[in-house]
């Protein structure tokens, strides 16, 4: 089987509902024909690949229309990496769940390694891009490169100010890499298609469905070293990308706003459970140490006060994983259930309910109906970014 024709392939078989298992998979088999080539009784041996999965890579591999597929790609512009290619980012690589296929317009280079995630929310107050702009300026004068996610608000501000400053920027999109969304930031989609990097792990031509954003947030923060916050409500798609920094073992870093704004919640919230506030550049800079050459290393494994990495300090409070939200799924009946009666039947603080319902009702997983009340669904909701 052709290369590229593998690649895309298995691209359209990992955007299922299961996540993926990359690193098993490429550990198993070591590329992406070697996957697809494999028999059933073979794939069933890779751990972690659900019987969805399987599925779908058995009937994508037969699928006549991946030349269609690949003409898309070649008319869009973009280049399909795969896990094993050496150009694959190396920060990327390295999270749990990395995409086999990511699609790329643009190239990476080895100094985007050394990049920090800028993210907030997309109704930013002047205050808010005022102080992400000076941020980033500062952060590209030392060497890194800017990733965010092309939205309104904090994402496009921090893509700017990247590009006025002559520095790397990459955009991770929910969408595919030929498609403008949200449609507002056209020309940033122009200007970053020439002078930065577009990135997706969907295909392209796929337009911006909701449930495809809270996915691409692992791979934001995945492509950093850590991730900055400047403004987010406590309830927002920025809350979701702090969740997955940390399961990542990155860095946390939020600016602190203005106590009266919605918007200043988030970020607050984050300090309090132990975040690393930033008033300036060097509140970044002191959390990494840089060997001569320029390139990127981590700072030392343990915290001199407590043992523990400091981007994991507010894991505790914040982390979810997979399972508790399969856990909740299953709490919910057709009718709706409330939330005081998830909270009994799991014995979960209220705020930790409340984080995890904000999240599945972003994924498009739950629905909220009238009394305080929830419903699963598998819909995506309306609405994205």
């Amino acid at each position: 089987m052709n290369l590229r024709i593998a690649r895309f392939k298995l691209a359209c078989a990992a955007l299922g509902r299961r996540p993926f298992p990359t690193r098993a998979a490429f550990q198993a088999f070591h590329s992406p024909q070697a996957i697809l080539e494999a028999s059933p009784d073979r794939l069933r041996g890779i751990p972690g690949l659900h019987p969805e999965t399987l599925h779908r890579l058995i009937a994508v591999r037969e699928d006549p229309a991946s030349a269609d597929g690949i003409a898309a790609v070649e008319a869009s512009g973009a280049r399909i990496l795969s896990f094993e290619d050496a150009e694959y980012p190396g920060n990327l690589r390295e999270i749990p769940d990395p995409p086999p296929v990511i699609f790329l317009r643009g190239g990476i280079v080895p100094e985007d390694e050394r990049s920090i995630a800028v993210i907030g929310s997309r109704k930013a107050s002047a205050y808010g891009v005022a102080v992400c702009a000076r941020l980033v300026r500062a952060l590209v004068k030392h060497g890194f490169s800017i990733v965010s996610g092309m939205a309104k608000g904090v994402d496009a501000a921090a893509h700017w100010a990247a590009l006025a400053e002559g520095g790397r920027t990459l955009a991770v999109l929910g969408t595919g890499v030929d498609v403008v969304y949200p449609k507002a930031n056209g020309r940033l989609f122009e200007t970053l298609r020439d002078r930065g990097v577009l990135l997706s792990e969907f295909l392209p031509g796929t337009g911006p469905l909701a449930r495809n954003f809270p996915r691409r947030n692992r791979i934001i923060s995945g492509l950093a070293m850590g991730v900055l916050v400047v403004e987010a409500a406590e309830r927002s798609g920025t809350m979701i990308t702090v969740r997955t920094a940390l399961e990542q073992g990155r860095e946390v870093f939020a600016v602190p706003g203005d106590v009266r704004s919605p918007v200043s919640r988030g970020t607050h919230r984050l300090i309090k459970e132990g975040a690393k506030l930033v008033e300036g550049i060097e509140d970044i800079l002191e959390e990494f140490s840089f060997q001569s050459d320029g390139g990127p290393s981590r700072m030392p494994e343990a915290c001199p006060e407590d043992g523990a990495l400091p981007g994991r300090r507010i894991r505790a409070a914040r982390g979810a994983g997979a399972d508790e939200r399969e856990t909740l799924l299953g709490h919910l009946s057709d009718e709706g259930t409330c939330v005081d009666v998830l909270i009994e039947r799991t014995g979960w603080p209220s705020e930790k309910m409340a984080a995890l319902l904000t999240e599945l009702e972003l994924l498009g997983r739950v629905r909220k109906l009238p009394g305080s009340r929830y419903l699963r669904t598998d819909e995506p909701t309306a609405g994205a970014g």
